[in-house]
């Protein structure tokens, strides 16, 4: 009784520490010390009934059960992203486990049978699982910067679907063998497991590879189509101002035709405000980014055409960002639209001016959105990037997923987005780690 009571705890703290890992919540053990026992305690009752009171293919089942169920009302994630994490979690204890009853097996010459009876065979098998479980946690947290973004992402959830398959492929060989099979002296078994395992790994990491390609090319497509709406606008923009200038010209031969004493004067004056008017209507950026070029100067039409002054100051090249550029127009174009929003609820405020600007600090690419429109309260400056949240509007699926989708944006990128209110400014601040 006390043995297994002291794996099944060790078996929740495996999964907790998989949860943390594949969250990026490395101590969350230690921070939520009650939350952790809470979910130890429930987790070791409900498996150690069920090995009491029913046979290995129902006791996994409820294993599935309880500990997806646990992860989602204890830590407050999604049901969604329990079952990812139980999928790695079942892969871990199946896999290693197949592979120590398979190296028990070979070097010691051993059947499966008798690890499974002989307590000093048993004994070896279960600390060498356990450690070799505690390894692959400990991997997790050293090496999770590279999947935690796709992980727990349901609009690139390709290495998701991928762990959920693997698990349920495994729960698949385990029912087989168990109930099936009822294999239980066969050393070949666990040659034959893996085989199969490697098999159906290498296929779906295939099928998962593809998938991505394709997902890339679909994105570089919209970031085209983009690109050509921004085109088309520009084209508009360019033949209205045509059109304008027409009319100007038809203005001046006017003036000349009517030879009156001040003609040239009010020429000159009338030359020179147009001039103001050809420089401040239509600006060509050069940021770096093409993309990124014709969404400012869209930006800065609609800036001019409501008495905006729009600056765009780059110290540094959007060049030098690694970031796909769909997501950095939604990032960049979410934020300006946010600033245009807060003149239409204080269109009373003078001298309006929105810039943007781009520096580097401590290694790390910056890139600064200011307006002097209505300003952000400080009791909801924290929930701006709550989904759903708006000032805006009281009809609900109108607003308060433009900064939500930024922040998300931003910290799939490895970056980080604050805001604050300073001399009459508000101001977003992206940073990306170079």
């Amino acid at each position: 009784m006390t043995k297994e009571i002291i794996l099944d705890i060790l078996e929740a703290l495996i999964l907790l520490g998989v949860f943390s890992s594949l969250t990026n919540k490395k101590k969350y053990i230690i921070e939520y010390k009650i939350k952790s026992g809470l979910f130890c305690i429930i987790y070791v009752f409900a498996i150690y009934l069920s090995t009491l009171y029913v046979n290995d293919v129902y006791r996994i089942l409820i294993m599935i059960v309880v500990s997806i169920l646990l992860l989602t009302f204890i830590t407050k994630i999604s049901l969604y992203f329990s079952t990812i994490i139980f999928s790695m979690f079942f892969s871990i204890i199946f896999i290693t486990e197949t592979l120590v009853q398979f190296i028990e097996m070979v070097i010691l010459n051993v059947e499966l049978n008798q690890i499974l009876t002989n307590s000093k065979y048993l004994l070896i098998f279960l600390i060498g699982c356990k450690l070799l479980q505690v390894c692959i946690v400990i991997i997790l947290f050293k090496f999770n910067i590279y999947y935690k973004d796709k992980l727990l992402n349901k609009e690139e959830s390709l290495f998701s679907e991928f762990l959920i398959q693997i698990g349920i492929f495994n729960l698949f060989i385990y029912i087989l063998i168990f109930s099936v099979l009822d294999i239980k002296n066969n050393k070949m078994y666990n040659m034959l497991v893996y085989s199969i395992f490697f098999v159906f790994s290498i296929i779906a990491f295939l099928y998962l590879k593809e998938r991505e390609k394709m997902i890339n090319i679909n994105n570089k497509y919209k970031v085209q189509e983009h690109q050509i709406s921004n085109m088309e606008e520009i084209i508009n923009i360019i033949r209205q101002e045509k059109h304008d200038y027409a009319n100007h010209i038809n203005v001046i031969q006017a003036l000349c035709c009517l030879n009156k004493p001040n003609t040239v004067e009010r020429i000159n004056e009338y030359v020179l405000k147009l001039s103001d008017i050809i420089h401040s209507s239509f600006r060509y950026l050069d940021t770096g980014n093409d993309y990124i070029d014709g969404l400012l100067s869209i930006k800065n039409n609609y800036a001019t055409k409501n008495a905006i002054n729009f600056k765009v100051i780059i110290d540094e090249s959007f060049s030098l960002l690694k970031i796909r550029e769909d997501e950095l127009i939604s990032i960049i174009s979410n934020i300006v639209d946010n600033a245009f929003e807060a003149f239409k609820l204080k269109s009373h405020t003078e001298n309006k001016e929105i810039s943007i600007t781009t520096f580097l600090e401590d290694s790390k690419f910056c890139i600064e959105i200011a307006d002097n429109g209505e300003g952000i309260p400080e009791e909801i400056k924290n929930k701006i990037f709550e989904k759903g949240f708006s000032t805006k509007t009281k009809q609900k699926g109108e607003h308060g997923y433009g900064l939500y989708i930024t922040k998300q944006l931003v910290e799939r990128n490895n970056g980080s987005i604050s805001v604050e209110r300073a001399s009459q400014k508000t101001k977003f601040l992206v940073k990306f780690i170079m």
